[in-house]
């Protein structure tokens, strides 16, 4: 959306919604017995968590469409490929490369590109996701009838992909299926006798996508909290997980997940998570190519400006991804923690002392902009359900509904729009 961004405009998204409450607990009659506050990561060293840590003998290959085996194979004995990987059950366009020791990784990759066969190249790298729970999930697990229970008998409306930590189903009523039915023409994982159910664990490489993080969880009841309060019935969620017990990935894993993730047909994919450093421009290009799907990105919890210090994806310059910062409501400013830049940062939504709850009568206070994106997610999925069901249009939606507001500092913007 970066090139159809008013200058100096931010939008926070809280429409309709009399007094703008900050809770999304409509039962009055529950009554927390547990409650867990749960803070962005920006106490720990910064480099530990956003920065991405690249590999010194490691490199994604993507291979021209139709390229032999052979060709590949023969690529590999060139480069002197000590071991590769191919991504879980769902496409052959891209490998990771490892090398020996003492490799040029820089000048091995600008080799690479030049070579017949071959589309492009990106380093690999390992990071963390912003809003990281430390291993705050469940500890009872799930198993595959208790997923299939939650799976729609018919997919309707708008499908909503949320590529996280997973989901921990003991946290959801059993009395609202709400994940994605694979249709007929999709292409399921399969490793071994695991059979993909609905998403994929891109980490342990099986069909439970199990949440051990706590994370994902969050993001997907937020969603879903949001959607019932617009009374929005009719979606389904695909959910991909992506990243391990610690909030962390590498960017060949999250590649994969969202080559995974495009093969169903989706029409918006929460992406709550970012990094900084290298820019991963392979995701960049596989995003480029799914116009019609709205990406909603969180902008980071660092305080920083990313119009300066780049932040992705959600600093990518992409008219289908939308980056997602954070207010605070109650002191009428933007959260103490959350990126911001006039350029690069598209949405404000409510994502600081946000009140979270589950089926199990759990309260969690959140805070990050991980937790603002998903608001934006079932806004934009409202919106599909009523007639604008594609990225342009659903962003025309989010402008044209927003509140003008001018209460934030003139050094970060000048003006905000709910």
């Amino acid at each position: 959306m970066k090139s159809m961004k008013f200058s100096y405009h931010i939008l926070i998204i809280c429409f309709f919604i009399l007094g703008c409450t900050n809770e999304d607990i409509h039962d009055e009659q529950l009554v927390p017995d547990v409650y867990n506050k749960i803070t962005p990561n920006t106490s720990n060293p910064k480099n530990l968590i956003n920065y991405a840590r690249k590999s010194s003998k490691e490199l994604i290959i993507e291979y021209q469409t139709g390229i032999s085996e052979n060709l590949k194979d023969s690529l590999r004995k060139k480069y002197h490929v000590i071991r590769y990987e191919k991504c879980d059950c769902t496409t052959d366009r891209i490998e990771k490369w490892e090398f020996g020791r003492g490799i040029n990784i820089e000048g091995e990759k600008e080799d690479i590109s030049e070579e017949g066969g071959v589309e492009g190249t990106d380093y690999e790298f390992t990071f963390y996701n912003d809003d990281a729970i430390n291993g705050n999930g469940g500890s009872q697990g799930q198993n595959n009838n208790l997923i299939s229970s939650y799976i729609k008998s018919q997919n309707t409306g708008v499908t909503i992909a949320i590529i996280d930590t997973g989901i921990d189903f003991n946290k959801f009523s059993l009395n609202h299926p709400f994940l994605y039915n694979p249709e007929s023409n999709d292409v399921l994982c399969e490793i071994g006798k695991e059979i993909e159910l609905s998403g994929w664990d891109f980490i342990n490489h099986d069909a439970n996508v199990y949440d051990d993080n706590g994370h994902g969880t969050l993001v997907t009841l937020r969603v879903i909290n949001k959607l019932r309060e617009e009374n929005v019935t009719d979606y389904q969620i695909l959910s991909i997980k992506a990243f391990n017990h610690l909030g962390k990935t590498t960017n060949f894993t999250l590649q994969c997940s969202y080559l995974k993730t495009i093969k169903s047909p989706i029409s918006i994919i929460n992406m709550s998570f970012g990094w900084y450093g290298t820019s991963g421009n392979l995701l960049r290009k596989f995003i480029s190519e799914n116009p019609d799907i709205l990406h909603i990105t969180s902008s980071g919890n660092n305080e920083y400006n990313n119009d300066n210090t780049i932040h992705y994806p959600s600093s990518y310059t992409l008219d289908n991804i939308v980056a997602i910062g954070s207010i605070n409501y109650t002191q009428n400013a933007i959260a103490s923690f959350s990126n911001y830049g006039p350029f690069s940062v598209d949405f404000l939504s409510f994502g600081d002392l946000i009140s979270i709850h589950d089926n199990n009568y759990n309260y969690y206070e959140v805070s990050g902009t991980s937790y603002a994106a998903p608001l934006v997610t079932a806004k934009s999925a409202k919106y599909y359900t009523n007639g604008y069901t594609t990225s342009a249009t659903m962003l025309n939606q989010l402008e044209t509904n927003g509140t003008n507001l001018s209460f934030v500092s003139e050094i970060k913007y000048n003006l905000l729009i709910e």
